[in-house]
């Protein structure tokens, strides 16, 4: 079984990651959509402006995550990972996001202004396939 390929698959299709951060001790766990851009290395979510996540990540910017199944069992973990502000606007990465979940066109069309992009940086990652059978990839 090819790693890559599992890695790409599963993060093509899966549309929701479980997003931990931890400040002064406290672990905290969200969900949030999100959308993988393959040549940059790059996983990228929003954030509504002012959100208190917004305020974790800046005393810690260390993060891991795992997709959310939308099929099976099959699932991508990272452990150690960087979250930053991007750049980009929103409005940037909105055709990466429609194309993935068009109905988050509405989202961004309504609620853009409100919202920052964030970057997800990692260069390892944990393919599981199934019970027992997990995969290593290197980015």
């Amino acid at each position: 079984m090819n790693g890559q390929k599992e890695f790409e698959k599963i993060m093509e299709k899966a549309e929701r990651i479980a997003l931990a951060s931890a400040v002064d001790n406290t672990p905290n766990v969200r969900i949030v959509n999100f959308v993988f851009e393959a040549s940059k290395k790059v996983l990228y979510f929003v954030s509504t402006k002012g959100d208190p996540k917004e305020a974790e990540f800046l005393k810690n910017s260390n993060v891991a995550f795992t997709t959310i199944p939308t099929k099976g069992l099959a699932h991508i973990r990272v452990h150690y990972a960087t979250v930053t502000k991007s750049k980009k606007s929103v409005f940037d990465a909105a055709d990466m996001f429609i194309a993935k979940m068009p109905w988050y066109k509405e989202n961004i069309e309504q609620n853009g202004n409100e919202m920052n992009l964030y970057e997800v940086h990692f260069t390892t990652a944990t393919v599981l396939v199934g019970p027992d059978k997990a995969l290593s990839v290197e980015l």
